[in-house]
């Protein structure tokens, strides 16, 4: 039997590395993924005799010839010639591509489990049925600025924090993200940053729009790049972003998160609308965020967290380790779809 030099070529390179890491972790002893961002590699890479040369690709422009097979990675389902399909579970991706290439499935060697740090990033909370959301940013902030240094966004028309704690008269004069996005193109971001900062309990907030008009008239310019340089230059560990609604500009927001999260309803109803986002991602030709977005159920039922919000403040929130847990077994699962699942899978 001859090894395989599997040349993974495909538009999203995170996406690749993702993909490039489940299938090095599977330990096939035939099979060697190589991933490739330079299409002209592709052309330069040659193979032994005693090999075999395939390129696992998402770009049609990629030929088959007499050196190389190739396999697509396909966005239509059910099995083809020398195709697969993508939006599924990469364990359901390599089971295609060992039929594929004849091979015989490997399982990944016995081995000792590794403490797995949280990652870092900024993440995006959508939640198409509302309100969910709300309580799993707060959580989460907790329990990442505990960790780290965290800030809080909130981009929903109907907020519940205009301080560090719940009021039933907010104060509505806060400066907060209306003042962000007229200094987003200052050199001393950082500066005006410090300035609207608040703290929230383990992690720091702004203010919430004061009209939701203001959220309404921002566009995708004003976004484009501001939270991962908010993240850079303020030294921010994560960003915890919570939105409720769909506006014009926030799939682009998700799409500059390491970790966009779609919060899925449970029933009929929740499948739905996890058909509907991805539809409109298809839409607005937004397939990168498709293949990276996390579809996730919330640790905690609606009313239960909407409770927890209402006689707890951020930092009891932070204290309560009984809720912690229950926040890092959510990362837990969100890094093993990271490590494991790192494609969207399609509901039956």
């Amino acid at each position: 039997m001859r090894d395989v030099i599997l040349l993974l070529y495909l538009h999203d390179e995170k996406y690749g590395k993702r993909l490039l890491r489940y299938l090095a972790g599977k330990k096939n002893p035939v099979l060697y993924p190589e991933l490739v961002t330079v299409r002209e590699r592709i052309e330069k890479r040659t193979a032994s005799e005693a090999e075999e040369l395939v390129v696992l690709t998402d770009d049609a422009g990629i030929r088959e010839d007499s050196k190389r097979k190739v396999i697509y990675l396909s966005r239509e389902m059910g099995k083809g010639k020398r195709k697969i399909y993508r939006y599924q579970k990469a364990s359901g991706i390599y089971r295609d591509l060992m039929e594929l290439l004849e091979l015989k499935p490997m399982a990944k060697a016995p081995c000792l489990p590794e403490k797995r740090e949280t990652q870092q990033g900024i993440f995006c909370l959508l939640d198409p049925e509302g309100g969910g959301s709300a309580a799993l940013a707060v959580f989460l902030s907790q329990y990442l600025g505990k960790r780290g240094k965290c800030l809080y966004l909130n981009l929903t028309g109907f907020p519940l924090y205009y301080g560090e704690t719940l009021q039933e008269n907010p104060d509505f004069h806060t400066k907060g993200l209306a003042e962000l996005l007229f200094c987003m193109n200052r050199r001393e971001l950082t500066e005006e940053i410090k300035k609207l900062v608040k703290p929230f309990g383990c992690a720091d907030m702004i203010p919430p729009f004061p009209h939701f008009k203001d959220l309404l008239d921002c566009g995708a310019k004003e976004w484009n790049g501001l939270l991962p340089r908010i993240r850079a230059e303020c030294g921010y560990d994560n960003i915890v972003l919570e939105v409720g609604q769909l506006f014009e500009y926030t799939l682009d927001i998700m799409d500059q998160c390491e970790y966009p999260c779609l919060i899925r309803g449970t029933g009929l109803c929740g499948r739905i609308r996890t058909a509907v986002f991805r539809q409109y991602c298809r839409i607005e030709k937004k397939e990168r965020l498709l293949d990276r977005c996390h579809v996730m159920v919330l640790p905690f039922e609606r009313e239960e967290g909407m409770e927890i919000l209402s006689r707890q403040t951020p930092e009891e929130i932070g204290d309560d380790e009984s809720l912690m847990k229950r926040i890092r077994n959510w990362l837990e699962q969100l890094e093993k779809e990271e490590e494991d699942d790192c494609i969207i899978e399609e509901d039956g």
